[in-house]
């Protein structure tokens, strides 16, 4: 029985983490593909068509004619705009949801005690909480968001004394943590926006350095691990053009019109590096879940031990 209310230290949260994903792994990620396996695929159709009216050929390319640019511009006006605005409700919807997914995963496993609950309860729960979500992600943007760039900015000036290095590599995982654990509080407590960054800092002032301390060093390995597919997707993007350059007899005057292979694989690439950067967003969030969800161990045990008296003494 995975326990979330526990008492973890540095190594803890990085092996409760790897923990969560080995008893929830398969149910996590299948509601994950499910609920976004309808959205990615939309996305994939309108790239590989989008792609697909261009003109790709040598001397378009190589020697633009700014007319004709205008010109198709012109006459692909409202198929540019469709596409547009189709992409950007996409990217916000998946983006609210990833967002959301880990913590309100956390919450249902909070609630039941294990995770015998259907896609059905995570679309249900987000769409109780989906206002909450967009109120935080506007909070963050207008509020959050322009006094971390001053406080970054001020940083990045300090490293040119010894001192500002250190203070940017303690920085960066201290904010990552503060605003997460405050997206935890938002959507777990019934605490408003400012009530959860206060309750995220007092979490964070709770028990600073093991908190920081995890969350660099798993950033650090996410981020080793994600470059790497990364790199790995593109060495084999690199051998697939060459391979449609060796086979195609026109290549020198239409590199791509002829290459429906070509086209279906840079979508394929598209598609799964957005989705890898969800999932890799998805497990920092679970190992922020596991900080969170720690830090206030000695909370909840209380209270439950105090339940536990009142139930004893009936």
């Amino acid at each position: 029985m995975f326990e979330l209310y526990k008492k973890r230290e540095l190594g803890d949260c990085i092996g409760d983490t790897f923990g969560f994903f080995k008893h929830f792994g398969k149910h996590f990620f299948k509601i994950f593909f499910v609920i976004n396996g309808g959205f990615l695929l939309i996305t994939a159709a309108l790239i590989y068509w989008f792609l697909s009216i261009q003109d790709l050929s040598a001397s378009h390319l190589q020697e633009p004619d700014p007319n004709k640019i205008f010109n198709e511009l012109s006459d692909q006006f409202p198929i540019f705009i469709g596409i547009i605005a189709i992409m950007m409700i996409i990217v916000i919807v998946l983006s609210l949801f990833n967002a959301a997914y880990p913590v309100l995963y956390l919450k249902l496993i909070e609630k039941n005690k294990t995770n015998n609950f259907t896609i059905e309860d995570v679309m249900t729960i987000f769409k109780q909480n989906v206002w909450k979500i967009i109120k935080f992600s506007i909070g963050m943007i207008f509020i959050v968001v322009p006094v971390l760039i001053i406080a970054i900015i001020a940083m990045f000036l300090l490293c040119f004394i010894i001192v500002g290095i250190p203070l940017v590599i303690i920085s960066i995982p201290a904010f990552f943590s503060l605003v997460n654990l405050s997206f935890y509080s938002y959507l777990t407590e019934e605490n408003s926006f400012f009530q959860s960054f206060n309750h995220a800092y007092t979490l964070l002032k709770q028990n600073f350095w093991k908190t920081i301390g995890t969350t660099f060093l798993f950033m650090i390995m996410v981020q080793m691990v994600q470059a790497s597919v990364t790199m790995f997707f593109y060495f084999i993007g690199i051998f697939v053009f060459l391979l449609s350059a060796i086979g195609n007899s026109n290549f020198e005057t239409a590199p791509f019109e002829n290459s429906p292979i070509l086209l279906a694989f840079i979508t394929l690439l598209f598609v799964v590096i957005l989705s890898l950067s969800y999932i890799f967003n998805n497990v920092m969030m679970v190992n922020q879940g596991i900080i969170y969800y720690s830090l206030q161990a000695d909370e909840k045990t209380s209270t439950r031990d105090i339940e536990l008296i009142g139930t004893d003494n009936e």
